[in-house]
């Protein structure tokens, strides 16, 4: 069986309201969120990610700002926290990375995807139709679901896009995919293979250590129900759950390296 080593790369952290964490709790709170790019590593030298990194900062700060405040900007130095520039000191080239696993449109998650001129990427099949047809038009904002990569998804890249099913065991050797909902229309969450078992990323679905731990399901989220649900499965078959804005990550394993 392909397995994979899997990095964490930080490049952006937020202030954000305890509410949007912890659903209906937390008032008056603020609480740090940090931002990571995964690197996948698989035995045979292949290199993945798991979502894209924010591609420029002053073009998603108005609408954040305008959300929750000055003090919840995001607080990422272009010059020393590009993407590019972050991968480079990993010694990536983007025009290596073979596969980006999408969890979820949302900018922070999908705006480089252009950076990439020869990954295949994998988005939800039941979230890419409903981005594409919501059935409320508020449910996917601009700016916040980037239109130009929308547009590049469904045009210049469509031969490399990959429509995973809502239950994907094995999209390339050792990684597969499974639809959540709960933060977004087109949440999925990630399965990797590694030599300490299964990895599993949820995307925003579950923010933080602790949602899953007290089964606290995040606030940002247009299905709490299906939040619960994705709790429920993760504890079923995770072997290490990789929350992915929760800054304990960085305290559990300091160097970023998860496996």
């Amino acid at each position: 069986m392909a397995t994979y080593s899997i990095k964490a790369i930080k490049y952006c952290e937020q202030s954000v309201p305890g509410p949007q964490m912890f659903y209906m709790s937390r008032w008056g709170e603020w609480m740090v969120a940090d931002f990571f790019l995964f690197v996948l590593r698989r035995d045979d030298g292949a290199i993945m990610l798991i979502d894209t990194g924010v591609r420029d900062v002053n073009e998603i700060q108005p609408l954040v700002v305008a959300g929750v405040g000055y003090e919840g900007r995001f607080r990422m130095d272009m010059e020393t926290q590009n993407i590019p520039l972050l991968l480079r000191k990993e010694g990536i080239d983007p025009a290596q990375v073979e596969y980006v696993f999408i969890t979820h449109l949302h900018y922070d998650h999908c705006s480089n995807a252009k950076l990439f001129p020869n990954a295949k990427f994998v988005i939800s099949r039941t979230g890419w139709h409903l981005t594409l047809d919501p059935p409320h038009p508020a449910l996917v904002p601009d700016i916040l679901f980037p239109r130009d990569v929308l547009a590049y998804f469904a045009g210049e890249a469509r031969d490399r896009l990959i429509l995973a099913d809502d239950e994907a065991p094995e999209i390339v050797p050792g990684i597969g995919a499974f639809y959540i909902g709960g933060h977004t229309l087109c949440s999925q969450a990630i399965t990797v293979q590694t030599k300490q078992g299964t990895a599993v990323f949820p995307g925003d679905t579950i923010f933080y250590y602790e949602n899953l731990e007290k089964n606290h399901p995040v606030g940002l989220a247009v299905n709490i129900a299906q939040c619960y649900q994705a709790m429920e499965k993760v504890r079923k078959i995770a072997d290490i759950f990789v929350p992915p804005h929760d800054p304990l990550l960085l305290q559990r394993y300091p160097d970023g390296v998860i496996v």
